[in-house]
């Protein structure tokens, strides 16, 4: 008796062993098929399958649209079109094709970092939206963004952003365009937590004026605290 019971348990254990294996084999065959859900693909070679899907989807492009970057134009929408509706794997996939399609468009990049930016994953979105900075240095929205992910960094203790850098980042971007309230606002609070209240105030009646829409009403408090609105707008 004793020795069937060392047989069951050798064979309980050997099921286990293969269950084990096989959910481990499903776990990898399940992330090489989500490769093309990450960011640029992973940054890797993609698989026979994925490939051959990307190469039929350019040759597709190919035929339905007059150029390369007519057809990317129409991907990027639509992939921030899936940003907007909360959709960011699908919205992931459309941009690395539209990268694919265009190697030279900041539209993936851009993308892709907010999307990255959206998942607390600060590092790679630095990144995305650094090469999307590089592509067209124009993009002042994507300037505030790229600041907005450093603030970010600063306000959860990671090592990938300081004031001093989103300052300058938001000066530069507010100097090529002053109308973006939202970068205001984001000047206003590093402001405040450089100590630099009335210059605080100041951007945040600044976005006001360009925007109530974009104002951080939560943020009154603290600054009311600190120092009485110089306008008296705010009690």
């Amino acid at each position: 008796m004793k020795q069937n019971l060392k047989q069951l348990l050798s064979v309980v254990a050997l099921l286990i062993c293969l269950s084990g294996h096989l959910a481990a084999k499903n776990l990898a065959d399940s992330l090489v098929k989500e490769q093309k859900y990450q960011a640029l693909f992973g940054k890797k070679t993609l698989n026979a399958k994925d490939a051959l899907e990307l190469e039929q989807f350019l040759s597709s492009c190919d035929q339905s649209f007059s150029s390369r970057r007519e057809a990317a134009k129409f991907f990027s929408d639509r992939a921030w079109e899936y940003v907007a509706e909360g959709k960011p794997d699908t919205a992931t996939f459309r941009f690395n094709y539209v990268n694919a399609l265009e190697p030279t468009n900041f539209e993936p990049y851009w993308g892709l970092g907010v999307i990255s930016f959206q998942k607390e994953r600060f590092p790679l979105a630095l990144e995305l939206l650094g090469k999307g900075l590089e592509l067209d240095s124009t993009q002042t929205v994507m300037r505030v963004d790229y600041a907005i992910v450093k603030l970010s960094c600063y306000l959860k203790n990671q090592d990938c952003g300081t004031l001093e850098e989103v300052e300058i980042l938001l000066a530069r971007s507010l100097k090529e365009d002053p109308s973006n309230a939202n970068a205001w606002m984001k000047r206003c609070q590093v402001a405040f937590l450089l100590g630099n209240y009335e210059l605080a105030w100041t951007y945040f009646h600044e976005c006001r004026q360009l925007d109530f829409l974009q104002l951080d009403l939560n943020f009154v408090p603290q600054l009311v605290e600190k120092m009485p609105d110089p306008k008296g707008f705010f009690k």
